[in-house]
């Protein structure tokens, strides 16, 4: 009688291919990953120009010009977890009013720390570095 024993499990070159592909499908991954991620901590930032814009509008409603300083709006943005917490800093003229905000730097982060601008009543949306333009205004 002639025993043969058969092998079972995988070999190198079938683990490393394994290994290979994912580790692309990490390296296409996780860069959308972060960007979904930064996306969501962007609402922040649109919601609080959101409110802001709203209070200038009342304001000017009253006062036939834009507030130009937090103290003379009815409401002002909450802190924030991912932006500046002191709130926006303005500027206002009698026809248009301009706000930023600043990005508190996440580790690890693709975007790093920029600073959000927002020009009304256009609404109008800026960022301070080309790629959080392009990837995160909507």
């Amino acid at each position: 009688m002639e025993h043969r024993f058969s092998r079972k499990g995988f070999t190198l070159i079938e683990l490393l291919v394994v290994v290979l592909i994912i580790g692309i499908l990490a390296a296409i991954a996780v860069p959308q990953y972060f960007k979904v991620v930064e996306k969501g901590r962007f609402a922040e930032a649109t919601s609080c120009f959101t409110t802001i814009k709203s209070s200038q509008e009342r304001y000017r409603m009253k006062n036939n010009t834009y507030a130009a300083v937090n103290a003379d709006m009815d409401v002002l943005c909450p802190t924030g977890k991912y932006f500046t917490a002191a709130g926006p800093s303005w500027t206002a003229a009698s026809n248009s009013y301009t706000g930023t905000l600043t990005r508190i730097a996440p580790l690890p982060s693709v975007y790093g720390a920029y600073v959000v601008t927002f020009v009304g009543p256009a609404g109008t949306v800026s960022c301070s570095q080309a790629n959080c333009t392009t990837d995160l205004i909507p």
